[in-house]
């Protein structure tokens, strides 16, 4: 509760900055009518946030592995890098629209390894015809998402990591989400229908642009055992059964391409630490929470 008590007092000093627990505080009231208590309007804020953090980290975690195991897509990837980016500087947001390689990794990550395998349930608040079958009130809908991700008529060899598939697939993937065609979406990963994910474009950014500096800065490379390099699986085995598809702990090898490149990353993050970022005019911490004023 030490974040959200933080939050209630700059409300009332008119320092909180523009974000959703904002917004919450400005309706406590109504919120408040409906039931809820503090504890429950900071889960709501919190909430927000540990959905976002745990997928994310999950998702780049998938990237590494299926980098390491895929040489020639990393060999690409970095080479749009050096074509759009050239190996002086780190990537930014403004390069993204330059690097539809790097962005098709992240989309077929996603398409090959959505986190959550059953997909977000839905719930049928009322009586629903939908073609020529009724949908009781009560129902739990659920998206197949798995079968959607390996149908061949849909991804040609769909047990394949090939970024390549998703060259043509430019928009974020809740544009696509918002399409009346379902045949026009690069992958459900973030759902469907009214539900869909709320943090897919933020989600969508922060692996693109992880992606673009991992690999502008290292070669991913699998572990050596007794002076060999050894294969890195993919397969089921590789992760926790259970319905959240979750990497097994996997080692390996961060390359840095230069001496250059390794001492500019080392730098930017000496100066996270220091000054924290600013997110669209706000200052936060290297832990991404809003500075003090």
């Amino acid at each position: 509760m030490a974040l959200w008590r933080r939050m209630e007092k700059q409300f009332e000093a008119g320092t909180a900055p523009h974000c959703y627990a904002r917004q919450i505080l400005e309706q406590k009231d109504s919120w408040y009518s409906s039931g809820l208590n503090d504890e429950d309007l900071a889960w709501v804020a919190g909430g927000l946030v540990e959905a976002g953090f745990e997928t994310t980290g999950v998702a780049l975690n998938s990237l590494v592995l299926y980098l390491a195991a895929n040489p020639r897509v990393q060999e690409r990837a970095h080479e749009e890098l050096m074509r759009a980016v050239g190996p002086d500087r780190l990537p930014t947001f403004a390069d993204m629209h330059t690097l539809p390689y790097v962005r098709a990794c992240v989309k077929e990550v996603l398409r090959i390894n959505p986190m959550l395998i059953p997909g977000v349930r839905h719930y049928a608040d009322a009586d629903v015809v939908y073609k020529h079958h009724v949908i009781p009130k009560g129902t739990v809908l659920v998206t197949n998402t798995s079968f959607l991700h390996f149908d061949p008529t849909r991804y040609e060899n769909p047990f394949d990591f090939t970024p390549e598939r998703f060259l043509d697939h430019r928009l974020y993937s809740s544009e696509y989400a918002a399409m009346s065609d379902p045949y026009a979406r690069d992958h459900f990963t973030f759902s469907t229908g009214r539900r869909v994910c709320p943090g897919a474009r933020l989600a969508e950014n922060s692996l693109d642009i992880a992606l673009a500096c991992i690999l502008w800065a290292f070669e991913i490379r699998p572990p050596v055992v007794n002076g060999v390099e050894v294969k890195v699986g993919t397969g089921d085995s590789e992760f926790f059964p259970g319905p959240f598809h979750i990497p097994k702990p996997f080692a390996a090898r961060f390359i840095p391409r230069d001496a250059a490149r390794l001492r500019s990353v080392k730098e930017q993050w000496d100066i996270a630490q220091r000054d924290g970022y600013d997110l669209r005019g706000v200052q936060v911490d290297v832990d991404g929470v809003v500075k003090d004023h």
